[in-house]
């Protein structure tokens, strides 16, 4: 049995890359939520793939943010199988905070999006709440994207494919936020698809990368 939901891909607005599209997070100081939804079917999964599918997203954290993720000590606000034009994806997110709406400013959460047909990771996000003072507003733009670099090359991100990083958009976005801004956004292109790699500035490393044509397919 199906039943009709809404499926959140996070915080992400379009904005135009050549003749394509690519995304960006519009929003410089919230948790990614309920912003590109697509009307989708939320498809019954067992107690037994829900374990599984929720190992992969922790080992992830682990392997490539190297966040050992407490998830018993967190809330669940997601953890459903959607299934869209017979694809289906497997969407887990932990927080720190309780409840429908949350502080977007000072809450802790990871989000992992799966394809359930390849266990790929489409989507790894780990929003670390509000930075611990104002010395991240120093952290520069070619330092992240040094970060931004071995983070694809060490993690073979696009699994030996040919991939480019997209100078211009990548400034483009970035130019748009202001120095309070807590991240850096940049964009690589890998078979003709656009990949989200964001850098954390108080933390000063990654904090999510995201398949953007691949995970619009779900939606």
């Amino acid at each position: 049995m199906k039943t009709k939901g809404i499926i959140a891909l996070g915080l992400i607005g379009a904005i135009s890359i050549g003749g394509g599209v690519a995304y960006a997070q519009v929003s410089k100081n919230t948790v990614p939520k309920n912003v590109v939804m697509t009307e989708t079917s939320v498809a019954q999964v067992s107690n037994k793939e829900a374990e599984s599918y929720k190992k992969i997203a922790l080992d992830a954290f682990e392997k490539y943010f190297n966040e050992d993720v407490n998830s018993k000590g967190l809330y669940e606000r997601l953890n459903k199988l959607y299934e869209q034009g017979g694809q289906k994806s497997y969407i887990i997110s932990w927080c720190d905070q309780k409840g429908e709406t949350i502080n977007g400013n000072t809450a802790i959460q990871y989000t992992a999006v799966i394809d359930t047909k390849t266990n790929k990771i489409l989507q790894l996000e780990y929003h670390p709440g509000v930075p611990k003072n104002k010395d991240y507003q120093e952290f520069s733009y070619d330092t992240a994207k040094d970060l931004a670099d071995k983070f694809v090359k060490e993690n073979n991100l696009f699994n030996g494919v040919n991939y480019e990083f997209l100078d211009k958009q990548s400034k483009e976005v970035n130019s748009s936020n202001d120095k309070a801004s807590w991240d850096y956004y940049f964009y690589y292109k890998y078979n003709g698809k656009t990949c989200l790699v964001t850098v954390n500035k108080d933390l000063k490393k990654v904090s999510q990368f995201l398949f953007v044509d691949e995970i619009s397919s779900l939606g």
